[in-house]
């Protein structure tokens, strides 16, 4: 044995079990570090990213939306389409709004582009009308999303309310970590000015003449700085207008030297402005019976980078200490959404997983090998993650949901190489070697071939971490830290558990003979009860139900077999190994069995191939989980006030009353406009109703479907990662009108499809519009131009801000309008006067005439063409591919308009994307393990064999989703590409115990046999623990349980046919390999 040279690995292994206490203080130097980095680690729901979107958006108020996309929406488009790295842009021009988005490339920098964005608008402005509004431009990122919703209510008016919200916004902006408090809800202050036509008209002053009058009036201007008596004075006009009252003594014009002051021509009424929108709440419990309150509502954001827990419990405490100081003590304030409550749930679900999970491990290596070894293997897995928490935190990564889903999948993988080196230093001792030098031996010879299965794992991992898009930053954290993970174990498993197990293993195990029959029985009975006691709570979800009992009885059971009836006795020579032992032996030797036994294998892969072309495993981007949050969209007919859209939200909220399941909601009406209403509803956790979140989905859209006067989409919440509606048709074109038709026939089609739910096209009616059509001929006689005609027909329908009050630090918005009571019917607008540019009064019908007419809600465009969207949402257990089949089918015989494209977007699309890239994610993984084994073994045969665990893989994952339930999805194919490093391990090893037989001087056949007997029992154990650690999380997450289940019954069959599998490819590949040797001599091996 002492004649193996020693390896590099071997070499750096030896020296720190001769320096053993070197080992102790870099624990303690782990420990210490590693605990820090844990708690100063930022807690968020997910990764915090930047979104590679930028958006433009500019008022225009009264506009409709043809008009918004010629002078507004197609100008921006042109101007950024001059932007370097933009991958898409679309727009929608809606009433009085343009909205553009431009999507970048993956990986740009995005401070860059928004600043290039805003020159480029900036250059654009002289273009834009002149009373359209500041062009806004702001960037996305995942961190800005709101972490609390404040909702404050009570026996007050809203003027009241908006003040106690206001004192409570000031003080939560105070709060370190706090962006911003966006408030919603209450009555804005407005002093109106009423302007008197007919007193207007007989004076022959103009609406600019009020306008610019009011403007000089109300100022505090700098004077200068004048120096007196060697003092320097800084000199100020003070004129600001103090009070409402201060406006009608304004003088706006004079006649006949008589001064005409603004109260002789209007009236001044301090008021509010009129409310585009209303917000109230009902809380089950708190809320008085049945009825939804008045409130308003506060929306926390959080700055970038900040932990979510600690500014949330901040303001909770301010809430706590300010009652009866900051606000009235009956003053109600409820919180709707505090996303600190869903990151602790979400954080300890995953934790409870992974702690599940390891005690699962502690399980499997305490039935396997013995207590002392146990415990030193399971001292990997703290170390380890102690290390990867001191990466996170030094690569800028915070701890969530999607960091600890990665930590749980690397759990199992973390005791893999510890349980390599421990077996084989066991096995060594046993030979009669001591300890120290068996620890020595034993590391040496599987420090490559561990070092080789580790790299292989990260390989799989790696090009994961290169995804792009949205969703490929989320998921990259788990390769990332995947990789963090067992690149930590590998090192802790090489130079801390050698070291350990020479200072606290005994050279020969003390059979139990040897010791006190006594001490030996209670020990036994403490091991069972142990297991049980740990097999109950690992299994347990909260409560311990059937799942827990029948584990803690099963795993209890087995100790207890080892215990008693084999008295503690090793399985490296158990019947079962002898069995498999002896079937190999037989096998191995029989070409013909070996053949067919490869010939099946090759059969059944290719069976699991086929199930889902054959329908059997379905295709779904992300799974369908249960969630708490159901999002309720109201739209009535475009022109409908905002008190008409209220009564149908009324009459939604008398259905809501009904539901048991119902913890909150809230309404808001005037979203996007007076005919726009949502409502956000939020269910009871999933343990305290009987019925799950879809079935409430589904009885809420027939509940909600006869109501009259809207239309009523009812939807969860949240679609997660797959962020996209499952069904979007997307027809593009130039003229409207036949976008239009066809996406009304689309609808109707998808509308006959079972399983679709609520269609609807993006392209709605539009508001009833009176055109003013201008005479150009007799306006230019006349001395007028249709600009002017514009601006005072808006001004007297919509009023103009003149300027603003200021009182109490706060500002007040001044606004000239026509009397209230001028507009009663449309012949009213007639009854307006323009000014010429001789300042003579013209009547409205000298040079226009009104046209009624109707049209488009909104128009979109996507990459500068118009577009129409078709779009759909499906019932449980309906595929997104199922639809689209007979979809395409119903429109085989469809005569598309010639000017018509279509083309499918929504989940399809991403569907297409992710898969697409993982495929290719997948390539580069088998090649980079390839390259790795390639190196490890000096050899091209011998990695393709091992690389054949990989379809052995597939096939488990394929049967087991199916057993299960699960689709095939996102999650579903990143275990697989993961499976292409993982899968191959206990291959490795295997290869690497026959090739260093085969040195020895072993038989190839005899090689094969003895090392599939060594290597049983680790290869056993490492796939043990690593699907006992991915157990709990299959079971238990619905969101993640896909790819656990993927990994568990990828590694089940992997391990079992591998060591039937690779042994007979081996000997098959070799002994063809000398047939072919002199045929193809740069591809074979000569021995």
């Amino acid at each position: 044995m002492n004649s193996d040279p020693r390896n590099f690995l071997g070499r750096i292994s030896e020296f720190f079990i001769n320096k053993y206490r070197v080992v102790y203080l870099i624990l303690a130097a782990l420990v210490l570090m590693g605990v820090n980095a844990y708690m100063q680690l930022p807690r968020e729901e997910q990764p915090e990213i930047v979104v590679p979107y930028a958006m433009v958006a500019v008022s225009y108020s009264g506009a409709a939306p043809n008009e918004v996309e010629s002078l507004i929406t197609d100008k921006i488009e042109g101007k950024l389409e001059e932007l370097g790295d933009v991958k898409a842009i679309s727009s929608t021009s809606s009433n009085g709004i343009s909205t553009v988005l431009v999507e970048f490339n993956p990986g740009v920098d995005m401070e860059k582009n928004l600043q290039e964005i805003r020159n480029k608008i900036a250059d654009l402005q002289d273009d834009l009308p002149e009373d359209a509004g500041i062009p806004v431009v702001r960037g996305f990122e995942t961190g800005a999303e709101p972490i609390m919703v404040l909702n404050v209510s009570g026996a007050y008016d809203l003027i009241t309310l908006k003040n106690i919200a206001e004192a409570i916004q000031k003080e939560i902006k105070r709060i370190d970590g706090i962006k911003e408090v966006e408030m919603v809800g209450g009555l804005e202050r407005e002093i109106n000015i009423y302007i008197d036509p007919a007193k207007l008209a007989a004076s022959n002053i103009s609406m600019n003449e009020i306008k610019n009058a009011i403007i000089k009036a109300n100022i505090n201007a700098p004077g200068g700085n004048l120096e007196l008596d060697n003092l320097q004075y800084s000199i100020r006009t003070v004129a600001a207008l103090q009070s409402p009252a201060d406006l009608e003594n304004i003088i706006v014009s004079t006649k006949n030297n008589t001064p005409v002051f603004l109260k002789d021509i209007a009236s001044v009424e301090d008021s509010y402005a009129k409310a585009t929108s209303y917000f109230g709440m009902y809380k089950e419990g708190i809320s008085q019976e049945k009825t939804v309150t008045p409130a308003i509502s506060l929306t926390v954001t959080r700055n970038d980078s900040t932990d979510t827990i600690k500014p949330s419990n901040e303001i909770k405490e301010l809430l706590e200490n300010g009652k009866g100081k900051l606000y009235p003590e009956d003053v109600l304030i409820t919180i709707s959404n505090d996303m600190a409550v869903k990151v602790d749930e979400q954080l300890a679900d995953v934790t409870g997983n992974a702690i599940s999970g390891l005690l699962i491990i502690i399980i499997v290596l305490f039935l396997f090998i013995g207590f002392q070894e146990s415990l030193i293997v399971s001292f990997v897995i703290p170390i380890s993650l102690l290390c990867t928490f001191m990466l996170l935190q030094y690569s800028g990564m915070t701890l969530n949901r999607i960091s600890l889903l990665a930590l749980i999948i690397a759990l199992g993988m973390l005791v893999d190489n510890a349980i390599v080196v421990m077996e084989n230093i066991n096995r060594i001792r046993g030979q009669g070697l001591d300890i120290k030098s068996a620890s020595k031996f034993a590391t040496n010879q599987v420090a490559p071939a561990v070092a080789a299965s580790t790299l292989t794992t990260m390989a799989a991992f790696f090009p994961m971490a290169l995804m792009s898009g949205i969703r490929g930053d989320f998921m990259k954290v788990i390769p990332i830290t995947v990789m963090f993970a067992v690149g930590a174990s590998l090192i802790i498993s090489l130079i801390i558990t050698p070291a350990l197990c020479s200072r606290f293993l005994r050279t020969h195990k003390v059979k139990n003979k040897e010791k006190n029959p006594k001490l030996v029985l209670i020990q036994n009975i403490l091991s069972v009860l142990l297991v049980f006691c740990l097999s109950l709570y690992a299994f347990s979800n909260g409560s311990f139900g059937l799942l827990s009992w029948s584990s803690a009885v099963l795993f209890s059971g087995a100790m207890y077999l080892k215990k008693f009836k084999y008295n503690n006795s090793p399985l490296n020579g158990s019947s079962f190994i002898k069995l498999y032992e002896g079937f190999m032996a037989g096998i191995l030797r029989d070409k013909k069995r070996k053949l067919s036994i490869l010939a099946v294998t090759l059969l059944i892969f290719i069976i699991s191939l086929s199930v889902i072309p054959l329908g059997l495993l379905k295709i779904a981007l992300v799974p369908t989980v249960d969630n708490p949050n159901i999002s309720i969209v109201v739209e009535t007919p475009t022109g409908y006030l905002l008190d008409d859209s209220g009564t149908v939200v009324k009459e939604i909220e008398n259905v809501l009353f009904t539901y048991p399941e119902i913890d909150n909601f809230i309404s808001k009406v005037g979203i996007e406009g007076a005919n726009s209403a949502q409502l956000s509803v939020v269910l009871v956790p999933y343990e305290e109703r009987a019925r799950a979140s879809m079935e409430i989905v589904d009885q809420l859209r027939a509940d909600v479907k006869n109501i009259a006067g809207a239309r009523i989409t009812v939807n969860q919440g949240s679609r997660g990662l797959s962020g996209d509606i499952p069904i979007s048709i997307e027809l593009k074109g130039d003229n409207l009108e036949e976008l239009a038709e066809t996406a009304e026939d689309f609808k109707n089609i998808l509308n006959s499809i079972p399983g679709v739910v609520e269609p609807s096209t993006s392209l709605g009616e539009g508001a009833p519009e009176i055109q003013v059509v201008v005479d150009r001929q007799r306006a230019s006689l006349l001395g007028i131009d249709p600009t002017t005609i514009g601006t005072e027909i808006r001004n007297a329908v919509q009023g103009i801000k003149v300027s603003t009050l200021r009182e109490n630090q706060k500002e007040v918005d001044i606004v000239i309008r026509t009397s209230a009571e001028r507009f009663n019917t449309l012949r009213d607008l007639e009854k307006v006067y323009f000014t010429s540019s001789a300042g003579e009064k013209i009547a409205f019908t000298q040079v226009a005439s009104l046209v009624e007419t109707r049209g488009f809600s909104a128009i979109e465009h996507q990459d500068l063409q118009r577009i129409i969207k078709v779009e759909a949402d499906l019932t449980k257990g309906i595929t997104v591919n199922e639809v689209l089949s007979t979809f395409k089918s119903k429109i085989s015989d469809y005569s598309v308009p010639g000017d018509v494209t279509i083309s499918y977007g929504g989940e399809s699309e991403a569907t297409a994307e992710v898969f697409g890239e993982l495929a290719v994610k997948m390539i580069v993984a088998v090649i980079l393990v390839f390259i790795i084994l390639v190196i490890e073994f000096n050899s091209l045969s011998q990695p393709l064999t091992i690389l054949f665990t990989v379809p052995l893989a597939v096939i488990g994952v394929m049967f087991g989703l199916i057993i299960t339930h699960n689709n095939f999805g996102m999650y579903a194919f990143m275990g697989v590409v993961s499976l292409v490093g993982i899968a191959v391990n206990n291959a490795i090893v295997l290869v690497d115990f026959t090739n260093d037989l085969r040195k020895k001087g072993y038989d190839m056949l005899d090689a094969l046999t003895e090392a599939g007997k060594i290597r049983f029992l680790p290869v056993f154990i490492t796939s043990m623990t690593t699907i006992g650690a991915i157990l709990p999380l299959a079971l238990k997450d619905l969101t993640y349980g896909e790819m656990g289940f993927t990994l568990i019954f990828g590694l089940m069959t992997s391990t079992v046919l591998t060591l039937v599998i690779i042994p007979i490819l081996y000997s098959l590949v070799e002994e063809y390999k000398l047939k072919f040797q002199k045929k193809v001599p740069i591809l074979i091996d000569k021995e």
